[in-house]
């Protein structure tokens, strides 16, 4: 039986009513901490430069449309090395890099200088090696293969679940066709 003489801090009916906020403060602090010290590599600080720099992102797949650009990447079964296959109006000697973007954390991502084959090109394909730092699990990856110049590039979305292999080619998207056409007709 309850004491009703005893003080407030012993009461057992007062803390069953205290234990929902002081769990709720107790959880928005949890909270908070984990806030404070997760990196959100997603967020940027300077739109204005970014905004800029997807200008000129679309200028770069408006160069790959009309060089005719792609490429496959295939991966080995550990995930150590790559083999790329470039084929489109490129230099085959200039440096070319392929960067594994990973979806959430920038600290994942790898750019890898890409070095000719000894082999001699398979028809209008040229052939690049890459050797990898193991990748971290997860769903996609962001695949892109590059002139180290910046001048054009080609990117899709990587499933590992479904294969090996994946297709690079230029974005496809009414400005980037926007940008190309506006390209060509100055020609």
């Amino acid at each position: 039986m309850a004491d009703n003489n005893a003080p407030w801090f012993k009461q057992t009916a007062f803390w069953l009513l205290m234990m929902g906020p002081i769990i709720v403060v107790i959880a928005g602090f949890v909270t908070f901490f984990v806030a404070k010290h997760t990196a959100n590599d997603m967020v940027t600080d300077d739109y204005y430069k970014e905004g800029k720099h997807i200008n000129m992102q679309i200028e770069r797949d408006a160069e790959a449309i009309k060089r005719n650009i792609v490429a496959q990447v295939l991966f080995n079964d550990d995930g150590s090395a790559a083999k790329v296959f470039v084929s489109g109006d490129f230099d085959p000697e200039m440096p070319l890099n392929l960067l594994l973007l990973h979806p959430a954390t920038q600290a994942y991502d790898q750019t890898i200088s890409l070095k000719k084959a000894a082999v001699p090109a398979s028809g209008n394909k040229t052939e690049y090696t890459a050797a990898l730092q193991p990748l971290k699990a997860a769903v996609h990856w962001y695949v892109r293969v590059e002139d180290a110049t910046g001048k054009w590039r080609v990117e899709n979305k990587w499933l590992p679940s479904q294969g090996r292999a994946v297709a690079l080619h230029a974005a496809d998207n009414v400005l980037v066709n926007a940008a190309a056409s506006a390209a060509s007709a100055v020609q």
